[in-house]
């Protein structure tokens, strides 16, 4: 490479401005980050972020500064005709597919929207592919040697034939137009603008061949300041648009214009010559070779125009500086927490703090898109964000491209990143890459790195290390004679900081964690409303309250007792602080459903399944241990209960018979130790919690043994809801359910105070009683169906959850018909429980009494037979089943024949027990019953384990009988069971009307 040659690439290479402390534009607001980056000869790309303190948001800009040279140069484009419209990566890739290298792009002039049609001139390669209806209009000229100008080209368009000349009103490719106050009529049609001539009226259309002298100076394409001469190939009387053949042109007017000049064209034949001539009135305009109208223009001179647009938004416009560097630029707009945009003044301003001396708008809004291609990159990229949030389809383009070819030879360095934002202390690793003359990466020579502007500092490897005050900084590459720059901007104090789980992503805004829990955290902090490059030993971690301990990378160790405290995270003085709670956790370890398989029963202990109600706690089966410790005086079976990793207690409720017994346990196999659970000195149910033998993996064996003395050999003693925990817990509160339907969505949540999640196997889900399939977000405890469509009846879905604990809750949503309903009962019409009472009737649980018209009888007390078989059918049972069943009622033949198998039912289900009486154990089916009574059947249908309200609030809370309270507190709680004017009338009978509520409320 000769001096000359690796002179110019030096300076190529170097476009970069100097950034030094930070400053302000009075045009777009504060400085917060600046950066070049040299894209090919001359030619680089400059980013620069502001703060507006008058809308409290960013702005954007972006810039490519263009040294005028022969080898990099402007190239006006379009789509693949003037009325194509494509997107800027669209026309960068037909330009590359020419074997051209888009170094930028910036979109162009306004146009039609509906057709695609350009507003001003279009120049490619030295011809005219579009003029401007009005010649006052401004365009931007480029010389084939780079330079750019900008002016009014002031056109004079003119078609010469029949020794006439006529002006050409409707210009060169524009849409057909009737002529009005100067404009429209007679235009010109390349085969540059359209397939067709897109005419959707009639008119004279005359096909014209450009003629070939043979020597070269006459144009066979539009050229301002030149003479392009025609061949008449037909003159057709259209109806519509016709064909324009490719190279041909069509000259063409409306039917209805001027009857002379209509004659004139009719007048041509085949063979005729037809001449154009384009003259501008500034001269500069003959030799451009590149060309595009503009908006308006708005510097001048260095001075800002006035009267110019004053909505803010994306804009695009080019400037040329005093020195002729050519300035393309677009900011982005409408869009919040990136770029609010700007009015075309401040565009203009900012284009003047740039050094521009003359400016030119182009199309603003969702058109603004602006591309380069970087060194390291093989096409185009867009580098802005259109505000349509993509990139629109723009009739003209405005690019720089190049044809040079890589030369191999070292002649800069590209750095990547090449520009970041960071937070005081944080680091990024630099790399260089070599750059030839021609701007494609090449080998490079080992590079030293150095801090040459600003604070910080850099390792020879290139890892830089932002300082600890705030400003903007240079790293430089340099092998010595080639050099690269990296543009960073520190920031030392932060508007906000986050915190984010490192593994999930999840923003973390409080800690529930388990005893000694880990877990990873991420810090982040966010500068106006941009995120700074940070790691976590940028921030200062700290804990108070003794919950745990973090480390500098952020890692949370939970302490390994139950408290709460704060983790604080700040930087640069500000600081966010999160909420933690280590609590310790319960594990299921056995529900006592089911088939009961991890107890091994022996001749001395036998596990049964008890579903007594009486002898159930959690659920509807419990474990029913029956002893007889015989002569050894110890009753044991074998068990398979493995304990959890990192368990250390183990609870469990346990229905004590009072004997003075004791209950033991063997942790680990054969040989293992022994230990207490509980004295079996009560009666009834107690909960039971110990701590396990230390490094227990599994309970083997558990045992009775006989106490002595005044203790039973033989007994029974039941257990239920066998659990685990980390520390001593226990927990007694059910988890929270939301839950909500519209139309044939179905959402709930699920929460508990202890547990952190819910299982999907701890939730049903039903519809009017039946089984609804549902999706279950476990970690986020959220739950959604779909519901059967609406249609003309009343439904109810209910959501039953239950946490490790056994505890459980429900919840309910009714769904009302679609339309109108009528009662199927002739005595309901608007009485209170109509909806309830229509709704059993559209079970089958009750038809009612009558002939054609049913009575339902709402006010009438329900008899307890007819309570008994109402609830059978609508538990769905078969009543035949239960037709062998042996009732021990002494007026049991009392019972009507229509519910004898009802009442067995009851009874064998264990929700029927009957009275005590002088004559034996009475049904009474034909008594009326009461509130308590009904209350108590039906609470004994339910699962074990929901919550009990307190009945204090209730005036005659203390007229509930003891064996009603318990199911009356749950159906309170539950909303089956609402009062009225603060009393229950537990001894009050219960009409027919307020079974239907209580049936449907039990759903």
């Amino acid at each position: 490479m000769n001096k000359m040659i690796r002179r110019g690439v030096a300076l190529g290479l170097a476009l970069a401005v100097t950034v030094t402390a930070a400053s302000a534009s009075n045009a777009l607001g504060w400085d917060l980050h600046k950066s070049s980056v040299p894209i090919s000869q001359g030619t680089a790309l400059g980013t620069n972020i502001f703060w507006s303190d008058t809308y409290s948001d960013l702005r954007t800009e972006y810039f490519v500064s263009y040294t005028p040279n022969t080898n990099v140069v402007p190239t006006v484009a379009y789509g693949d005709k003037v009325l194509s419209k494509a997107t800027l990566s669209g026309m960068a890739q037909s330009l590359e597919s020419q074997g051209k290298r888009v170094v930028s792009g910036l979109n162009g002039d306004w146009y039609v929207m509906a057709t695609g049609a350009t507003t001003g001139l279009v120049v490619t390669n030295g011809g005219v592919r579009a003029t401007s209806y009005y010649n006052d209009s401004w365009a931007i000229g480029f010389n084939a040697d780079g330079t750019a100008f900008i002016g009014q080209p002031g056109l004079t368009t003119t078609v010469s034939f029949g020794g006439q000349s006529y002006p050409l009103t409707g210009a060169i490719n524009k849409i057909r137009q009737a002529y009005k106050n100067g404009v429209g009529g007679l235009t010109l049609m390349t085969s540059d603008f359209s397939a067709t001539t897109q005419n959707t009226k009639p008119g004279v259309d005359v096909v014209l061949t450009p003629v070939d002298d043979g020597t070269g100076t006459s144009p066979l394409q539009p050229t301002i300041g030149q003479t392009v001469r025609y061949t008449v190939d037909q003159v057709l009387e259209s109806t519509g648009a016709i064909p324009i053949p490719e190279g041909k042109a069509v000259l063409t007017l409306n039917g209805e214009e001027d009857a002379n000049l209509l004659a004139a064209l009719r007048a041509l034949q085949p063979g005729s010559e037809v001449t154009l001539s384009i003259t501008a009135a500034d001269a500069r305009w003959n030799t451009v070779t590149e060309a595009l109208g503009g908006v308006s223009k708005i510097v001048t001179n260095g001075q800002v125009a006035s009267g110019l647009d004053p909505s803010r938004t994306a804009c695009s416009a080019v400037g040329i500086k005093a020195d002729g560097t050519v300035v393309f630029y677009a900011i982005d707009g409408k869009q919040s927490g990136h770029s609010v945009g700007a009015t075309i003044s401040q565009v203009a301003q900012r284009l003047v703090e740039l050094g521009c001396v003359d400016a030119i708008s182009m199309d603003g809004g969702g058109s603004t898109t602006i591309g380069v291609t970087y060194p390291d990159q093989n096409g185009m990229q867009v580098v802005n964000k259109p505000s349509d949030g993509a990139q629109r389809s723009n009739s003209t383009a405005i690019f720089l491209t190049t044809t040079l070819q890589p030369t191999g030879q070292l002649a800069g360095y590209y750095i990547t990143p090449s520009d970041k934002m960071l937070l005081a202390g944080a680091q990024v690793q630099l790399s260089a890459a070599g750059l030839d003359s021609s701007y494609y990466l090449t080998q490079g020579n080992p590079v030293g790195w150095s801090v040459t502007s600003g604070g910080g500092s850099v390792s020879e490897t290139g890892l830089y290390t932002a300082g600890t005050e705030s400003g903007f900084s240079q790293v430089t590459a340099s092998d010595g004679l080639y050099t690269g720059t990296a543009y960073l901007t520190t920031v030392k104090t932060p508007d906000s900081i986050s915190v984010s789980n490192e593994s999930t992503g999840a923003a973390v805004t409080s800690l529930n964690l388990d005893p000694g829990q880990q877990v990873d955290l991420k810090a982040s902090a966010v500068y106006r409303k941009l995120a700074l490059t940070a790691q976590d030993t940028c921030f200062t971690w700290s804990v108070s309250g003794g919950v745990g301990t973090v480390d500098q990378n952020g890692l949370f160790t939970a302490g390994e007792k139950s408290g709460t405290g704060t983790l604080t995270v700040s930087a640069g003085g500000k600081t966010t602080t999160i909420q933690v709670s280590v609590a310790g956790h319960i594990k299921t370890l056995e529900k006592g459903e089911g088939d009961l398989s991890t107890f091994i029963s022996t001749p001395s202990l036998t596990a049964a399944p008890e579903t007594g109600l009486d002898y159930v706690h959690n659920g509807k089966q419990s474990v029913k241990l029956t002893y007889q410790a015989g002569e050894t005086g110890v009753a044991s079976l074998s068990t398979s209960l493995s304990i959890p990793a990192g368990e250390s207690w183990l609870g469990m409720w346990v229905y004590g018979d009072g004997s003075g017994n004791t209950l033991m346990a063997t942790a680990n196999g054969q040989g293992g130790q022994q230990f207490l659970l509980t004295a079996l000195d009560f009666t009834g149910w107690r909960y039971v919690m110990v701590e396990l033998p230390q490094g227990t993996a599994s309970i083997t064996e558990l045992s009775v043994v006989y106490g002595g003395g005044e203790g039973k050999q033989s007994g029974v003693i039941w257990l239920d809801q066998l659990v685990t925990a980390n520390e001593q817990l226990t927990d007694t509160t059910a988890p929270t359910i939301t839950i909500q339907a519209s139309g044939t969505q179905l959402t709930a949540t699920v929460s508990d105070n202890m547990d952190k999640t819910i299982p999907q196997g701890n939730l049903t889900l039903t519809y009017d009683g039946a089984p609804l399939q549902f999706t279950w977000n476990e970690s986020a405890g959220t739950l959604s169906a779909t519901l059967p469509a609406a249609d003309n009846g009343y439904h109810r879905v209910t959501l039953v959850a239950g946490d490790a604990s056994g505890n459980l809750a429900r919840a309910s949503a009714d769904i009302s018909p679609a339309t109108q309903r009528t009662s199927p009962f002739g005595d309901m019409a608007g009485h209170w429980a109509e909806p309830y009472a229509t709704f059993l009737y559209d079970q089958g649980i009750s038809q009612g009494t009558g002939g054609d018209v049913p009575q339902y009888q709402p006010n009438r007390n329900i008899t307890r037979a007819e309570f008994f078989a109402m609830v059978a059918h609508w538990m769905d049972l078969d009543p035949a089943l239960y037709s062998g069943v042996e009732l021990p009622f002494a007026d049991k033949d009392q019972i009507p024949d229509w519910a004898i198998n009802e009442v067995k039912a009851m009874y064998s289900l264990g929700l029927l027990q009957g009275a005590e009486t002088a004559g034996g154990v009475m049904c009474n089916p034909t008594a009326t019953i009461t509130r308590a009574e009904a209350i108590t059947l039906l609470g004994r249908i339910q699962a074990k384990g929901y919550t009990q309200a307190d009945l204090s609030a209730f005036t005659d809370a203390a007229q509930v009988p003891a064996w009603a309270a318990e199911y009356t507190g749950i159906l309170v709680a539950q909303g089956v069971v609402a009062g009225t004017n603060d009393q229950i009338r537990p001894n009050g009978l219960l009409t027919r009307g307020e079974v239907a509520k209580l049936l449907y409320a039990m759903l």
